[in-house]
Order: structure tokens, then C-alpha cells, then sequence
């Protein structure tokens, strides 16, 4: 009986699928039969984000472990790489990079998928060819909806009831792009990007009876609404590099705006393509997941759309050992009215029993492992001080 029901769960996902062709786009998944996400039995779906690895080809052992470790911790139903994943050298170094990060999950049968940051094709190999890389591995579920779309592996993966009869939950991904001159910097998501967003979101909720279906997205590079959603002060006068949204804005935030680390001012682009709007506007969009900003690991809202940067896993690039780490969400299909999300430490996991973290080539002592946890714990309850006096949001 499991199996004649499995069956048909497979077979309906794949005719509700094929059906979602709407204008010149349409939504397909390569190997539908192998690659359906479904919620547990428990009624819980959880994905784990991996932030700017940001390595080569010998990628660096604390970051495969931490990866190991956090994976054998929570078990996962997806991975998502959250761009700027590799940056080696030349397409033979890239395609051992990508080798070497997905492994964790190859290993353990978890399903991933991936985003593109603005570093990924800047060693010569373009994005196209580095997707098709990743598509050798098991577990991929990666893929591009539309080559004619800005960017490369712009695609969603609907996620289906716990028992296999229709989509409960979606997840976007968004190719935010690398940097341009025309932004004055930093990439953002183009306008054919996002009608096509707005398009397979009006199909699905034709299939879902009318009722939009609820959804997270992901993407590298954050949106500029985020200066305003964490009070970052607006000026009369201009400060360089600070001009978003039209507004000029001291970098300096509200601390009662948000919860977790800004370390740095973020960094979207300077031009506003509409993305926030449009998923104001659809109203499916619940969240929205970053890397991008290695050292921030904060959550702020606007407009009722929860704006979060995850930490980065990698060390290979600007970052510090108070907040690296990887982000988890959980959704409970009893509730898809929100979601839970932890950003979880590596000093966590290099203090629990019988992690080889500590063991690894460049990690810190244990010693070093304590006295970062204490730090954090120090600095989570100064900004919480900070909060209270903080001028109103």
C-alpha cells in the first residue's frame, strides 16, 4: 500500500509540475521521481544553509568538518549553498572545489541545491558550467528554469504535503548576480528575474485552489530595503557608497531594529530592481535568506518579510570565530504560517563531545572554542542593553 501511494504521490507531483508553463517560462525538475521533496511524517521540513565557503580546491578542514558536524547534528532534508561557494582557479581546480564542498552532503544522501554569488565565475569558468558540475553529483536538485533569464540558476523546488497530495510549501532561488558598473557596484535581480517569480507564483496558487502558496527565498546578495528595515539613520547630505532606495543613510543601526550581529554595514546594490515589491505585492514570500556579508549573522523584518544574513561556514575569506557558522531553518506543515530559524555556532560544535573540529589543520584550541562562546553570550547581552535605549524602530 506504501509503495502504490508513493507512487502515486510521485505521479501527481509530476503532472502538477509539468502543468506549471506559464508565458515563456516553466517549472521543471530534472529526475522528478528521485528528486520530490516532501515533508516528514513528523510534519517538519528542515534546511540547512551554507554560507560563502568561499574556498578552492584544497578546501580548508575546519569548514568540511564544521559542514560534517552540523549535518550528523541536525539531519537536514536540504542543503542550500548560499553563494560565493567556490573560487578556484581555472575550471579543473573549480570542478575539485565543488568536488570537495558538496561531499558532505554526497556522503550522506542529503539533497542540495545552490545559489551563485558575485564571486563564483570570477576565475575564469562561467556560471553555466560550473552548474553543470554541481548537477554530476547525487542529491543535486539544482537547475536553471530559463537560460534566457538574467543569470544562471534562477528555479524553485515545491515541497509537498507530508503525505505526498499536493504543495504545502515553495522555496526560490535566485541568481542576485555578481558586480556590475551600472550599480555602481554590487549585482541585483533584474526585472525578467522577477516576472518570472510572479508568474510560477500565480501558477501555483492555480493549483493550490486559488490559495497562495507560502514561501522562502534565497539569494546571495541582499535587497537595499534592508537599510531602512534595520533604521540605518536617513541625512539630508550624501555619504559615499551609502546612497540606497534613493535615500542617504548613516551606516550606524537601530538596535532594536534586529537581532544578531552587524558587523559591517550591509552590502546591496545601489539600484533597486523591484524585487521586494513584487514579493509584497504576491504576498507569498514569508523570509528571505542572504550570505554575501560574511561577518553580519542578523534578522530584521519589513514589511511583514523577515530579512535574514546567514553566517559564513568558510574561513578562507574576511570573517571571525564569534558568529562563523551555518543558519537552519524548520518548517512545521501544521503552521506554514511561520518558520523557525537558529543560526548555529561553530564554537558549538567544536566544544560537543567527540567533535574533530579542534583536530583540524588551522583550527583554534578548545580554550580559544570557550572563550568566543563567552564572547558572543558578552556581546548578545550588550545588544540586547542597547536595544532598549535604542530610538523607536
Amino acid at each position: 500500500m506504501k509503495l502504490i501511494k508513493k507512487v502515486f504521490a510521485v505521479a501527481l507531483a509530476v503532472m502538477m509540475l509539468a502543468t506549471l508553463t506559464v508565458s515563456a517560462f516553466a517549472v521543471s525538475l530534472p529526475d522528478l521521481g528521485n528528486s520530490i521533496l516532501r515533508f516528514n511524517e513528523d510534519g517538519k521540513f528542515k534546511i540547512m544553509m551554507f554560507a560563502d565557503s568561499q574556498d578552492d580546491e584544497t578546501l580548508e578542514e575546519t569548514t568540511a568538518q564544521l559542514m560534517r558536524e552540523a549535518l550528523d547534528a541536525h539531519s537536514p532534508d536540504l542543503v542550500v549553498y548560499l553563494g560565493d561557494n567556490t573560487v578556484a582557479g581555472g575550471y579543473e581546480n573549480q570542478a575539485k572545489a565543488i568536488e570537495a564542498i558538496v561531499a558532505p552532503c554526497v556522503e550522506r544522501d542529503i539533497p542540495f541545491t545552490i545559489v551563485f554569488g558575485n564571486h563564483d565565475q570570477e576565475q575564469g569558468v562561467e556560471k553555466e558550467v560550473l552548474l553543470r558540475e554541481y548537477q554530476k553529483y547525487p542529491g543535486c536538485l539544482a537547475y536553471d528554469v530559463d537560460p534566457s533569464l538574467y543569470g544562471c540558476g534562477n528555479h524553485n523546488l515545491p515541497i509537498l504535503a507530508s503525505d505526498g497530495l499536493g504543495i504545502a510549501f515553495n522555496l526560490w532561488f535566485i541568481d542576485s548576480g555578481t558586480s556590475v558598473a551600472e550599480a555602481g557596484g554590487y549585482d541585483y535581480v533584474r526585472e525578467d528575474q522577477i516576472q518570472w517569480y510572479k508568474d510560477t507564483a500565480a501558477a501555483l496558487k492555480t493549483l493550490n485552489g486559488g490559495k497562495l502558496v507560502p514561501a522562502i527565498n534565497f539569494q546571495h546578495i541582499i535587497v537595499p530595503e534592508v537599510y531602512d528595515a534595520v533604521g540605518m539613520i536617513k541625512l539630508p547630505f550624501g555619504i559615499e557608497d551609502f546612497n540606497y532606495n534613493g535615500n542617504n543613510y548613516l551606516p550606524v543601526p537601530n538596535f532594536g531594529a534586529y537581532t544578531g550581529y552587524i558587523f559591517e554595514p550591509p552590502c546591496p546594490s545601489h539600484i533597486n530592481g523591484g524585487q521586494m515589491a513584487a514579493w509584497i505585492e504576491t504576498g507569498d514570500v514569508m523570509a528571505t535568506f542572504y550570505g554575501h556579508d560574511h561577518v553580519n549573522d542578523f534578522t530584521t523584518t519589513y514589511e511583514g518579510i523577515d530579512i535574514t544574513t546567514v553566517p559564513t561556514v568558510g574561513c578562507n575569506s574576511y570573517s571571525n570565530d564569534i558568529n562563523r557558522g551555518v543558519g537552519l531553518i524548520t518548517l512545521d506543515e501544521n503552521d506554514l504560517t511561520t518558520y523557525q530559524y537558529e543560526a548555529l555556532r561553530m564554537y558549538d560544535f567544536a566544544l560537543a563531545e567527540g567533535s574533530k573540529i579542534p583536530e583540524c589543520d588551522g583550527a583554534l584550541s578548545t580554550i580559544e572554542y570557550m572563550l568566543y562562546k563567552v564572547l558572543d553570550q558578552f556581546l548578545d547581552a550588550l545588544h540586547k542593553m542597547a536595544s532598549i535605549f535604542s530610538f523607536a524602530k
